[in-house]
């Protein structure tokens, strides 16, 4: 692919927020809050904007009128014409397409993927102007987020062939790494078998630093709050961090750094076979006392 190519490509540039439905909407901004490490931007009767950096919200908490679970994912495009080639892009598909003035963004649309997830891409994620005061560590970026999927190769196909995401890695018949216009290593994981949808798995954030990270660990010890899988490093991406359950359902939040790029338009994506390595390099070998 010539860089000329790569540029004409149509593609989402990055993973623009996550909506969740939850049970107690005062609870879930409290532990966002002390534990997720974002701020308050906005809160209305029913919802809560959550931000971190100078975007005016990364995660929307929904008080759920039914069931507690994802709401909707978002991705911002690269300029405000795209979501024309989208909705005529997504029409020719036979996917039906809403018009949505946007919630602190530029104009949006949303339809529903092959797994029934709302997906909404939207142009320009409103700006604050000012980093956020309250958290004393905060993110520097919304990553990714991992759902499940009923069905991989048409989950993928619409993904990748539709929307334009790329695929960075996979896990050999259980899990799809895709990447959005700003090379993060993923914007969007797709897991088969994980549990039938809808199902947010985690959503990730970046730190800029070790130190951060440790802060953000730390505090998660000393709330007495809980940490699911501990320090490790994943082989796909190279991040390191952890993952903590010390929010209320769905969410559970990966905390990371070093989460790498891909940068190499002829990058080939790997076909990782299932095993202890796949989510973790440090794991030992099974029979280290044999």
């Amino acid at each position: 692919m010539t860089e000329v190519q790569a540029s004409e490509h149509l593609i989402p540039w990055r993973m623009g927020y996550v909506a969740i439905d939850v049970d107690d909407l005062d609870e879930a901004t409290t532990a966002w809050t002390t534990l997720g490490m974002l701020e308050v931007a906005e809160r209305c009767e029913d919802a809560v904007y959550l931000r971190g950096g100078t975007d005016h919200h990364w995660i929307v908490l929904h008080k759920a009128k039914h069931k507690a679970g994802l709401r909707r994912l978002a991705f911002e495009v690269r300029k405000r014409e795209d979501l024309d080639t989208y909705r005529v892009r997504l029409e020719s598909e036979g996917v039906a397409v809403t018009e949505h003035p946007g919630e602190w963004t530029g104009d949006a649309i949303r339809f529903t993927d092959p797994s029934g997830y709302e997906v909404e891409l939207f142009d320009a994620m409103g700006n604050v102007g000012i980093a956020p005061t309250k958290p004393w560590i905060n993110p520097s970026d919304l990553l990714h987020a991992v759902v499940g999927v009923a069905d991989l190769d048409k989950s993928f196909d619409f993904y990748g062939r539709v929307l334009g995401l790329l695929e960075s890695d996979r896990v050999t018949d259980r899990t799809i790494f895709l990447r959005a216009g700003n090379q993060f290593h993923h914007a969007l994981v797709l897991g088969a078998g994980r549990a039938e949808p809808p199902f947010l798995d985690h959503g990730a954030l970046h730190f800029d630093d070790i130190d951060d990270l440790m802060r953000v660990r730390q505090n998660f010890i000393e709330r007495d709050a809980h940490i699911d899988r501990d320090l490790l490093r994943h082989p796909t991406s190279g991040s390191m961090g952890f993952y903590g359950k010390g929010l209320p359902g769905p969410a559970t939040v990966e905390f990371c750094i070093d989460h790498g790029k891909i940068t190499d338009p002829m990058h080939r994506p790997r076909s990782m076979a299932p095993g202890r390595w796949t989510s973790n390099v440090w794991r030992p070998p099974v029979d280290l006392d044999a």
